[in-house]
């Protein structure tokens, strides 16, 4: 009898083993899947190889097309590449859903809440009140301007003060300047450069976006592995993290339950919590704590970090190329003249200076793959078919190094944004925000604020390298994007400028 058992225990394995590696009818090409693993070996090895989870990738599509399939443990992925057909997929609703699972609902206490990882009504009220407030409170409005003034001014004056001391930490210089100006919006207030509370919650920031990478980890691919190795797998690491986030935000919370609202909301926070307030009752309503602080929570970790790491990033690279600085300081000398600071008034007539920032945004892209999609339903792309509750990931380095539509994408050449009068061109085929209905809800102020910040540094300052510390390296590290590794900068305030 145990014979028959262990025979037929045998047997079902074996078909499942073979039920298992099977692949969809016309599913994309491409690598063999083993048992449970998928691709998943082949996956590591080409990660470990080039460093990069972007460049295994692109190596696979290489060889397999442009609409790569793959089998990572238990997901299905499929990546697609190129501009044209990552335009295509993003403007179709099937492809515009959020995936789901233990790694994407973690972080909202097992259920799916906020706006970056959830979908249908619960992702559409949220994004709508999230959009309409933040442009009651300042997104799109001259007060919008005036606190980007403000803490332009505040970042200068923290540079100033540090290089007085040394050189300059650069990979976390512009975080706290950053978050300021979206939290204003969202909480009301500003922080200290000096708050140990926030610099504490913004180290825990990018030691998340480093921990885990655009699909959650091999703790996402193999969910159970958690309980077998709950450090070596990130588990035990994710849940401090989280847990000093959560902390940080509802501590924020309480002090405005605390505050008599009297149906005057001033912040994103006041308004959330008057609508919890006059939904009592309601069992379908979006609007509870745990929302709230969910949505608090990716609009901290969305709306800082890859600001933050654009203007790291972007100094970075300057400092690489001076030859660029003085070009730039240059025209905004011609322009802005030397007894004031930029504003976006002078935008139009700093061609060269807003073709760098959009050759920055295309040519150092700092999320190469995007955040993760997933498909709605059964649905073809080019004669292929990409089941429901796959994984799409769309390579946004592939769309931005497209020779179909640049000129030797591997150069910087701000050029290209400039048409033949001189004059900046904006080209529809840079993506650095997105496209369709998941397009970034913050990039207006993502954008104002990188002419902010950018053009008040260069403006004020010369740059060098410090010789103290090595070189920079422009290469980051891999994760939930490309995070800037520390670096080093000397600012030494330019003459005759008035604040």
């Amino acid at each position: 009898m145990l014979y028959i058992a262990i025979s037929l225990l045998s047997i079902f394995g074996c078909l499942y083993c073979i039920y298992d590696c099977l692949k969809p009818k016309n599913y994309p090409p491409g690598p063999l899947w083993l048992p449970l693993l998928g691709c998943f070996l082949t996956f590591r090895w080409l990660r470990s190889k080039y460093g990069y989870i972007y460049l295994a990738f692109q190596e696979l599509s290489r060889t397999y097309g442009p609409i790569l399939g793959l089998k990572l443990g238990n997901q299905k992925v499929v990546v697609i590449s190129t501009y044209d057909l990552v335009k295509k997929a993003l403007l179709q609703d099937e492809f515009n859903s959020r995936p789901d699972g233990f790694f994407f609902r973690i972080r909202s206490f097992g259920k799916r809440k906020g706006v970056l990882f959830t979908e249908g009504t619960t992702w559409s009220q949220c994004r709508k009140f999230t959009m309409r407030h933040l442009r009651m409170y300042g997104i799109g409005q001259s007060i919008m301007e005036k606190q980007l003034t403000i803490e332009a001014r505040n970042l200068v004056n923290y540079l100033q003060r540090m290089s007085e001391r040394g050189a300059v930490l650069m990979h976390t210089a512009f975080d706290v300047a950053v978050l300021n100006s979206l939290w204003f919006m969202i909480a009301g207030h500003r922080f200290d450069y000096e708050n140990e509370k926030l610099n504490q919650a913004l180290k825990v920031v990018h030691d998340a976006f480093r921990l885990m990478d655009i699909l959650g980890g091999i703790m996402s691919q193999i969910p159970l592995i958690r309980f077998v190795i709950p450090e070596l797998s990130g588990y035990n690491e994710l849940m401090r993290i989280l847990e000093k986030l959560w902390s940080f935000l509802d501590e924020e919370i309480k002090v405005h339950e605390k505050k008599p609202l009297d149906g005057q909301p001033h912040d994103l926070i006041d308004a959330f919590l008057l609508e919890i307030s006059n939904k009592k009752g309601d069992k379908d309503t979006i609007f509870d704590r745990e929302n709230l602080l969910v949505l608090c929570l990716d609009l901290f970790l969305a709306g800082s970090k890859t600001t933050s790491d654009t203007l790291a990033t972007t100094f970075l690279f300057l400092s690489l190329n001076l030859e660029w600085l003085k070009i730039l300081q240059e025209e905004l000398d011609s322009v802005v003249g030397r007894s004031r600071a930029p504003t976006e008034n002078d935008l139009p007539f700093l061609p060269m200076t807003e073709a760098f920032l959009a050759e920055v945004q295309r040519y150092l892209i700092l999320a190469p793959l995007g955040v993760p999609h997933r498909t709605a339903k059964d649905v073809s792309l080019n004669s292929y078919r990409i089941p429901k509750d796959t994984i799409v990931l769309f390579n946004f380095h592939s769309v931005h190094n497209d020779e179909t539509y640049w000129d030797h994408p591997n150069e910087f050449r701000p050029e290209r944004f400039l048409n033949e009068h001189g004059q900046f061109r904006r080209n529809n085929f840079a993506l650095p925000f997105g496209l369709g209905k998941r397009r970034c809800l913050g990039e207006q102020l993502a954008r104002s604020t990188l002419f902010y910040f950018f053009t008040y540094i260069v403006h004020y300052f010369d740059i060098e390298i410090s010789p103290d510390h090595d070189k920079p390296d422009l290469n980051g590290y891999d994760g939930f994007t490309l995070s800037p590794k520390p670096y080093y900068l000397k600012f030494t305030k330019r003459a005759d400028l008035r604040d």
